[in-house]
This record gives structure tokens, C-alpha cells and sequence, in this order.
């Protein structure tokens, strides 16, 4: 079932069978701004610390064992160029409890209890609660400087939205706006995003959805947001400014070991090419352990300890990080350059391609059989749908790849910005 509760308010409901639990998960939605992003992650810290009636974080954790174990969860991510504030909660099938009949309802509530009934002294949050919350995402903030895989990817990051100043910021957050960030100034955020954000609900597991609309639209959900909501406009990056500048930045530090992140657009691949593609180009590039990296950059050669490529269909990017010693990071950014030839000039083999292939099956597969494949599958039908492909569609792109479809991809490659964490171990 899909309704549209009022305008940019939208639910889902997908009634399978198969799982024994329920999850129904909220995601408020807004344009990524930069001035925006370290509250909206503080906002949900704390909104799962404590709440009106639940006034620590103990007195929700006990309402989740008196549930059967309800797992509540608050988080932010990107999603396209928005700001997804998300909050979900998986609980029991009831068919599965002695004295389950309202534990749909029971779950609702709480849910409902976490996103509408904040706990607040005044005009601000609970203070307890805000400094608990802010001094730990203020650690962790700190500590990303110790995880120097997550720095080489936000210093590609940067490199790759230069001009985009709303990516610039990670979605967790960064220390200068955290530092300055003020009670009062969290609450006006999250009244701001109860009112104004598009709202996507969404519901997976064994559920009437006739009896789950009406309980939604009898509950304090319903009366809370029925108010008109703010248009979302998808915008996506250019690249073509990084085709004909690639930008650098290498950064020395007292480490051990560096890194090195590269990011290339897919620009140019002609729109009559198999979709699956580029997937299946990144699969014989550095997509898993049978991988041209894999074997000749860190098997065959020894250049590095870890390496492999990622793309991202949304942004049509592929990025390839790589973990090894200074002085391997020329003749690994050689040979690096030689497995995208390799790909370009199409010897690669029919057992390389087959193998992909089967990958692209095996992970599909196994995504189905997490109740998340859904919530996020109804997500994208609800926000951008040409993303997706059904079953079937996957299938016959499948079938009919061919090796000049990926070689296409591999020439398409344009390298658009190198990020260099440089290990200066005897310093």
C-alpha cells in the first residue's frame, strides 16, 4: 500500500511475511545545507537519549524489554542531496508472542513518544541530556582523526564537492559548528523539522495495512504533521570542472601507514549501454577479492595492505582507496593505472565477467533478506524511482551485458581528484 497522508507526507506499507519482526522507520528529508548537518545529528542523539515520559535513557531501554526487546534506533544520513533524519523501530511479530494483540499499537507509541514528545525543561532540552549527547559526539568527532581510512575518504570527499559547500560538512558533524551549537538553538532545529521536513513512513514485516493506515491516522503521527510540507528538488554534482582540472591534495602525517583515495566520473558512457555496467566494470576493477587490484596491486606485487574500488550509481562515480607503505605510492598509482587499461583495452576475461556476474546475484539476493532492503527500496520508489530496477529488468540487463559495454565504462573513466594521506613514521 502507498498513500499520501497530505502533501510531501508519504506511507508505505509492504505486508511480507517472512521476517518475525516489523520495522517501521520515519525519515524526515530536507536539502542538505551545511549550517544544518551538526545539528540534525546532535538532534537525533539526543532525541533517543530520553523523552517526555521516558525521561533517561534507562526508562526507554526498559520500555523496549517490556516490548520483547523493541530496538529503537535515531540516525542521519545522505540520501540524493538531502538530509535524512531517520528514526526506526523493530519489534516482535506478534503471531510469535503469548499476549502480543497490541503490540503493533504498543510500538507505535513509543515511536511516536520518541519523535513528538521530546524531553524539554522550558524552551530548551533537557540539559542533562543535551551535555551528555554533545560531549559524546564531541569525542567522537575527535576520535575520527585516530580512523585514517575515514580521513582519506573525507579528504577525497572534499576534493570531490569543492564547489558544493553543503557536502563539505560530513553528515556527523564537524567541531566548529558543535562547539558553538546552544540548547536553544537545537530546539528551534527541531521544531523547524517537525513542521517544514517531507516525511516518508514506512512499514515492513506482517502487518494488516488497512488496520495499520487507520491506526496511523487515529494516533498522534496523524494529528502531529498533517500540515502541508516543504517541495524536494534532486539535484546531482557536475563534474566537468574536475574532468578538465583534477584536484590534489597530499597531507603528511606521524603515521605508519598511508593511504591513497582516487575518484574518477563515469562521464560520456552512451545511454544505450547495459546499466549494470558500471557495477560489473567495478567488480573486475577492484570490487571484491577476485578483483584486478585485488590480485596484481596487493596479491601479485605486494604494494599494498588493502585496496579496492567502489562505484556509486547515484553520483555514477567510482572512487578506489588503497592502504600501503610511502614509498609504494608511486608504483602502486602505476599499476593502478595499468589494471584501468587492462579494463579499457578489454582483456579481461569471460570468466572474470561470469564471475561479476554472479556476484551481482549473490548480493542481491542476500539484500532481500533483510527487512532494510525493503524500508530502503520503498524509500527510493517514494523519492527517485528510476533508480531502481525490478527483479526482472536486473535480469535481462544481466543477460544482456556484453564486454564492450564494460570496456565503454573503463574508457569513460575520467580521473577528477587524488587524495594522499602520506605516513611520515620516522619523523
Amino acid at each position: 500500500m502507498r498513500k499520501t497522508l497530505a502533501k510531501n507526507i508519504f506511507l508505505n506499507i509492504n505486508p511480507i511475511k517472512k521476517f518475525r519482526t516489523i520495522k517501521i522507520q520515519v525519515d524526515f528529508l530536507r536539502p542538505l545545507k551545511k549550517e544544518e548537518t551538526t545539528s540534525r545529528r546532535l538532534l537525533a542523539n539526543v532525541m533517543s537519549n530520553s523523552t517526555a515520559n521516558y525521561p533517561s535513557f534507562r526508562s526507554i531501554n526498559d520500555r523496549e524489554m517490556e516490548l520483547y526487546g523493541s530496538e529503537i534506533n535515531v540516525f542521519t544520513r545522505n540520501l540524493l542531496n538531502f538530509n535524512d533524519l531517520a528514526f526506526s523501530i523493530e519489534f516482535a511479530d506478534p503471531k510469535f508472542l503469548i499476549d502480543g494483540q497490541t503490540q503493533i499499537k504498543d510500538n507505535l507509541e513509543l515511536l511516536n513518544e520518541i519523535i513528538f514528545k521530546p524531553n524539554l525543561t522550558g524552551q530548551k532540552f533537557d540539559q542533562i541530556a543535551f551535555d551528555t549527547e554533545k560531549r559524546n559526539l564531541m569525542s567522537n568527532l575527535v576520535s575520527i582523526q585516530d580512523n585514517q581510512d575515514l580521513v582519506s575518504t573525507l579528504g577525497l570527499t572534499k576534493l570531490i564537492y569543492q564547489n558544493n559547500p553543503d557536502r563539505q560538512v560530513p553528515i556527523f558533524g564537524n567541531i566548529d559548528q558543535l562547539n558553538t551549537l546552544t540548547n536553544e538553538q537545537l530546539l528551534e532545529m527541531y521544531r523547524d523539522v517537525i513542521k517544514n521536513d517531507t516525511i516518508v513512513i514506512n512499514v515492513v514485516g506482517n502487518v494488516d495495512e488497512e488496520k495499520f493506515a487507520e491506526d496511523i491516522l487515529t494516533s498522534g503521527f496523524y494529528t502531529q504533521m498533517n500540515n502541508e510540507r516543504l517541495d524536494l528538488k534532486i539535484e546531482f554534482d557536475k563534474f566537468n570542472q574536475l574532468i578538465t582540472n583534477p584536484a590534489e591534495k597530499i597531507e603528511h602525517k606521524h603515521l605508519n601507514q598511508s593511504r591513497i583515495a582516487l575518484a574518477y566520473a563515469t562521464e560520456g558512457v552512451s545511454k544505450k549501454f547495459n546499466r549494470l555496467a558500471p557495477q560489473i566494470m567495478n567488480l573486475i576493477l577492484g570490487g571484491d577479492d577476485q578483483s584486478q587490484l585485488f590480485q596484481q596491486v596487493r596479491e601479485k606485487n605486494s604494494l599494498a595492505y588493502s585496496v579496492s574500488s567502489t562505484y556509486q550509481p547515484l553520483s555514477h562515480l567510482v572512487t578506489i582507496q588503497a592502504g600501503l607503505d610511502a614509498d609504494s605510492v608511486q608504483r602502486a598509482l602505476d599499476l593502478i593505472n595499468q589494471q584501468i587499461e587492462f579494463i579499457k583495452n578489454g582483456k579481461f576475461s569471460d570468466n572474470q565477467v561470469e564471475h561479476a556476474q554472479k556476484v551481482m546475484v549473490t548480493r542481491r539476493k542476500i539484500a532481500t533478506d533483510s527487512i532494510q532492503y525493503y524500508i530502503m527500496r520503498s524509500i527510493w520508489e517514494t523519492v527517485y524511482p528510476k533508480t531502481l530496477l525490478s527483479d526482472e529488468q536486473f535480469q535481462t540487463e544481466l543477460d544482456n551485458l556484453d564486454r564492450e559495454h564494460i570496456a565503454s565504462v573503463a574508457n569513460n573513466l575520467h580521473a577528477i581528484a587524488q587524495y594522499q594521506l602520506i605516513g611520515d613514521s620516522n619523523d
